[in-house]
């Protein structure tokens, strides 16, 4: 239920005992939202708010599918036209922010993503040029496939 990493509340159990709390006092008590209108909190679901920096927020939706990449969350924008021998896929990315009002993207695309489809999972990487992405994507696919690379080296060397 806790949607925000920002939260005064680390637990639901926590959440609820405050939003409770509060929704049933005497004296109304507000949620804020990010343009500065304040909402009754006894009109508001708990899931739409949270407790940061003291006062109720009313959270922003976040229409978009979130991808981690290497521990960094983008959300993944248009396929580039680019195609070369490494048979990667590079996609524009927005980098994922997160305040008091919720998560949001950045206005613009800010990263490149690198994406490889193999039978042991699809694997990822990101950089602020296609050059990096692909770098960073080739040094992960190397760290988790060495054992076929060298297999394949070696084999070919015997022969």
């Amino acid at each position: 239920m806790i949607n925000n990493t920002l939260s005064e509340f680390k637990t639901d159990a926590a959440k609820i005992a405050a939003y409770v709390r509060d929704k049933t006092k005497k004296e109304p008590v507000y949620a804020y939202t990010a343009d500065g209108a304040k909402i009754p909190l006894k009109e508001l679901r708990i899931d739409k708010v949270e407790f940061v920096g003291g006062l109720w927020r009313v959270q922003n939706e976040f229409p978009h599918k979130i991808e981690n990449i290497r521990k960094v969350d983008f959300v993944i924008g248009d396929k580039l036209p680019h195609v070369e021998r490494t048979l990667f896929d590079f996609y524009q990315a927005f980098s994922v922010g997160e305040n008091c009002y919720g998560k949001f993207i950045s206005k613009k695309p800010d990263y490149i993503v690198a994406k490889y489809v193999t039978n042991r999972g699809t694997y990822g990487a990101y950089g602020k040029t296609i050059e990096d992405a692909r770098a960073y994507l080739g040094i992960k696919l190397y760290d988790e496939f060495q054992d076929v690379i060298h297999r394949e080296i070696n084999s070919a060397r015997q022969k």
